[in-house]
């Protein structure tokens, strides 16, 4: 048994139809090792003793196995819906391989109570909202002007992905996967195909490997541009998006020179990547690549010294180290609280573990430092592809893998432009898997921002929250 120390956080809880009996797989990750502690619960009494009195951060995961098939975790502290309409019919559990969606009948909606408080009001942010693209909802409560709590709602653009997966072949799967982001969509395929991978035994070539790097850090590099852009949108320093979004354009110009596609990279696949990179497009990423580098110092700059930048991102949203540990944030929101996690560096995969980089921190855990790990990020991103471009293997880019995967499972982990992404695969003998879990980092990272909007002005909530870089469509699925 691994002992646990201050790092001891959830990365997933993954809940498995057993047939009698439900299992419930929490995936813990620590310092020095990452575990899966297994339990099982009969299905016509499904009860278990919740963790959030020992890890808050399981919160938002025991709530989903909760929603999804109906496992009931005692002394949990918000018991409600989280990704189910509060109008779903009770004791119908989507996840469970006895649910038939033709049956499904949904009941009439109920109406939310109002703040019982004549001094408290609540604003209501979401579904459909101007600076939420995707459908969201955050009742936010506040007392003049400052917030007194935030009750989130997830779920309207729930896909059903994870249950769609088991209907479909690993290499089907692969691109079904792939869309549950369209920012980071070549992560998702990657994470994917490396459990696949890891229940194959298969030996990815070298070549492959450092291929995926590339893309995998093309995929960042756009990602952290469109965030820091829109970061200043949610401040009203428009200028400061329409720079960033320019200067993104090439990388998106990058991505589809490489893999062919300029959204939906479609590059990954079991067993390496579907298409090579020809030498003769070496000099434009190289060119493209010292372009932006060459505009970072403006940027860092803006960060820097901007009144506005200052005033609206510093000292706001503020999440201690010791709290962003409680509620297993990731990435940059945890790098951020001075919380050294990247999977890249404490479990190196594809090529990682032979280029070197720098593992970006701050201590502040205010929004300001969030962004600014973005933005340093952005710079390290660079040395990684012009390192792997530099030292790129020769030989097959890609071997043969069996459309049938044995029975086995696998965990994986990688890191996302927002932090680790979980996937959890289950085989069963056939061309079809039996369960694909995913939890995104948007889902770990939004219990961060119920904490640190409260006691701070409602006006400051779009700066804190963009801070998270989150991603809804993610974390429906």
């Amino acid at each position: 048994m691994v002992e646990a120390d201050e790092k001891t956080a959830v990365s997933a809880i993954t809940g498995i139809d057993l047939g009698e009996n439900l299992g419930i797989l929490y995936h813990i990750r620590t310092s020095n090792a990452f575990i899966t502690i297994r339990a099982q619960v009969p299905k016509d009494n499904p009860k278990i003793q919740t963790i959030t009195d020992i890890i808050p951060g399981a919160t938002f995961h025991e709530m989903e196995v909760m929603d999804l098939l109906g496992v009931v975790f005692e002394g949990h502290p918000s018991p409600g819906r989280l990704v189910l309409p509060e109008n779903w019919p009770e004791g119908v559990y989507p996840l469970r391989k006895d649910f038939n969606a033709n049956e499904l009948k949904l009941e009439p909606p109920k109406e939310e109570a109002e703040p019982s408080s004549e001094k408290v009001v609540k604003i209501i942010i979401g579904p459909q909202h101007p600076a939420l693209l995707e459908p969201e909802k955050f009742a936010v409560t506040v007392d003049g002007e400052t917030v007194t709590g935030v009750q989130p709602r997830l779920g309207y653009v729930h896909r059903g992905i994870e249950k769609a997966c088991e209907s479909r072949t690993y290499l089907q799967d692969v691109y079904l996967c792939e869309r549950i982001c369209g920012i980071c969509n070549s992560v998702h395929a990657c994470c994917f195909v490396e459990t696949v991978e890891k229940i194959l035994k298969t030996e990815v070539p070298p070549r492959a490997k450092f291929l995926r790097v590339i893309t995998l850090e093309l995929n960042r590099l756009h990602s952290h541009l469109l965030t820091l852009g829109h970061a200043g949108l949610e401040i009203g320093y428009e200028t400061l998006f329409q720079y960033f979004w320019r200067d993104r354009e090439p990388i998106m110009d990058l991505i589809e020179l490489t893999s062919g596609n300029r959204v939906c990279a479609s590059l990954m696949t079991v067993g390496g990547v579907r298409r090579d990179l020809k030498d003769s497009d070496i000099p434009q990423i190289k060119a493209t690549l010292s372009g932006l580098r060459k505009k970072l110092p403006f940027y860092r700059q803006i960060y820097e010294d901007e009144p506005s930048i200052k005033a609206r991102m510093r000292n706001v949203g503020v999440l201690k180290r010791e709290d962003a540990l409680k509620l297993c944030v990731v990435g940059p929101v945890a790098r951020g609280s001075g919380v050294d996690i990247d999977v890249r560096k404490d479990e190196p995969y594809e090529a990682y573990g032979e280029i070197p980089y720098k593992e970006i921190v701050y201590t502040a855990g205010d929004t300001w430092s969030r962004m600014n790990v973005r933005m340093d990020e952005v710079e390290e991103s660079i040395n990684i592809i012009e390192y792997a471009i530099d030292h790129l293997p020769t030989g097959p880019f890609r071997v043969k893998a069996p459309r049938v995967v044995p029975a086995g499972e696998a965990v994986n982990r990688v890191e996302a432009p927002r932090g680790e992404l979980f996937y959890y695969i289950k085989s069963n003998g056939t061309a079809f898997p039996d369960r694909v879990k995913v939890r995104t980092p948007t889902f770990a990272n939004i219990p961060a921002f119920l904490k640190t909007a409260i006691g701070e002005s409602i006006a400051d909530v779009p700066a804190n929250f963009v801070s998270l870089d989150p991603c809804f469509s993610c974390t429906d699925r």
